[in-house]
């Protein structure tokens, strides 16, 4: 347990990596985590749709809101709390450190929920829950909700893509025009120096279009349609170089849907159907799907937006008051009242996975710490880019901690932020979720690491 208590004590130091951003309402206190087995995998379902009135809308306000009292997930839970608060009321430590943690947090942030997974040594993952996963039903969050991991994704790619590269079906400084055709990207430029390597370590020039102005635009008068990666690949290809080519690291989620095309160039298959049998299967993730081309099954979280997103969001995309929830001083787009089809299509083999968050935890374990990868692919996936100040490779950020090594990524789609995480040394694997994008700076999802590691790895000792 000292090894996992250090571990723990050394993520928490992470901040949050990369993601699709960087890559609303009443909010509740956080209720006491438990653990839960992971139904079993139910037929997959399409989005549901809802027809948006295009007008101005309020913006929203601070994410900050006070948080209510907390909706018990059972009467367990609400007996835990109650010795927490008597707890602190006698200046004496917290009877559940870690709920008193989350509680805090989202009740400076108003995240409306939460929900975080470890893992070790490949075993079953402790996993826990707080807060709502629908503010204006009262529904709990669980951990057997599906969440949004948004670019999480992309490191699940890269390994297709470095598989791919180990049977000789791809080459990794090859031009991707050569697998995807030479108008693979209309009109870019560098369309033909691209290569895949370039795509898998963000140096294509490509612009990062998931929070894009212009891509809003684009999105506004379609949110209930589905969009595919070539037309996204047309609107990058479009909006030009951002950065120098083969050079200059420049985060984009666009050479991640050219990823996704190039394995569906090279197998045959789709991607959704690669991903599934050279990762979800062989690591037994049995909660975990790739949109558009698979869903998960009921129960889903509902997700919010709040901060500067949530800010231009409402205007941007012509929603109204009706897709606003307030609690407090804070103002959040309400995700669930929005259509989802366009959201849900956008980020594909670059953001698109949605899991249990027991299955992330795995996930981000097994792609290193399992035959997924060899130890020649893994070298090249973590080999940090030679900028200065960027550790990501090809997939993945690689952070030197305390003497321990930390791989990792962020994720941020509308309604939902994510971090994951694992200690090679340790053989430990850490995933949260909450269901609010928006936050900033350490109030953000990597900080509520940083303050939970302490308390992780106290209750590891016990």
């Amino acid at each position: 347990m000292k090894r996992l208590a250090a571990a723990l004590l050394s993520l928490g130091l992470l901040t949050a990596a990369c993601s699709s951003a960087d890559d609303t309402a009443p909010t509740t206190a956080a209720t006491s985590p438990v653990t839960t087995e992971a139904p079993a995998p139910a037929a997959t379902a399409a989005p549901s749709t809802t027809a948006a009135t295009p007008a101005a809308t309020e913006a929203p306000a601070s994410t900050a809101a006070p948080a209510t009292t907390a909706v018990p997930q059972h009467e367990a839970e609400a007996e835990s709390r109650s010795e927490s608060s008597e707890g602190s009321q006698a200046g004496a430590e917290p009877a559940d450190p870690l709920g008193a943690a989350v509680a805090e947090w989202m009740e400076r942030t108003g995240a409306p929920g939460l929900v975080l997974a470890v893992t070790q040594g490949g075993a079953e993952p402790a996993t826990f829950a707080w807060g709502l996963s629908d503010i204006a039903t009262g529904v709990p969050m669980t951990v057997d909700h599906h969440v949004r991991i948004g670019s999480v994704t992309k490191p699940v790619t890269a390994a297709v893509v470095l598989q791919l590269a180990s049977e000789d079906l791809v080459e990794l400084d090859a031009p991707v025009a050569q697998y995807l055709g030479d108008d693979w990207a209309p009109g870019y430029e560098h369309a033909a120096a691209v290569t895949v390597r370039d795509l898998l370590g963000h140096t294509s020039g490509f612009v990062e279009y998931a929070f894009d102005v212009q891509f809003y635009q684009l999105a506004a008068p379609r949110l209930a349609e589905q969009i595919s990666p070539e037309e996204i690949l047309q609107f990058a290809a479009e909006y030009g170089p951002v950065a120098e080519l083969g050079t200059e690291r420049h985060y984009n989620t666009t050479g991640y849907l050219a990823a996704g095309l190039l394995i569906e160039a090279v197998t045959g298959n789709t991607a959704a159907a690669e991903l599934r049998s050279r990762v979800f299967e062989p690591l037994g993730l049995q909660h975990t799907y790739l949109t558009p081309e698979e869903f998960p099954p009921e129960p889903t979280a509902n997700g919010y937006v709040g901060g500067t997103i949530g800010y231009l969001m409402g205007p941007l995309l012509g929603l109204t008051s009706d897709n606003q929830i307030t609690h407090g001083d804070a103002i959040f787009v309400d995700v669930g009242t929005v259509p989802s089809d366009f959201a849900r299509s956008a980020g594909w083999t670059g953001g698109g996975i949605e899991a249990q968050i027991g299955d992330v935890a795995l996930l981000i374990r097994g792609l290193f710490a399992t035959d997924i990868l060899d130890d020649e692919q893994v070298a090249l996936m973590t080999a940090g880019h030679p900028m200065p100040d960027s550790s990501y490779g090809l997939g993945i950020s690689t952070d030197e901690i305390l003497g321990v090594t930390i791989y990792t990524h962020g994720g941020g789609v509308p309604g939902f932020r994510t971090i994951a995480a694992y200690a090679p040394a340790l053989d430990l694997g850490i995933a949260l979720t909450t269901n609010l994008l928006g936050l900033e700076g350490p109030d953000d999802v990597g900080g509520l690491l940083e303050s939970l590691a302490p308390i992780l790895a106290t209750r590891g000792q016990q």
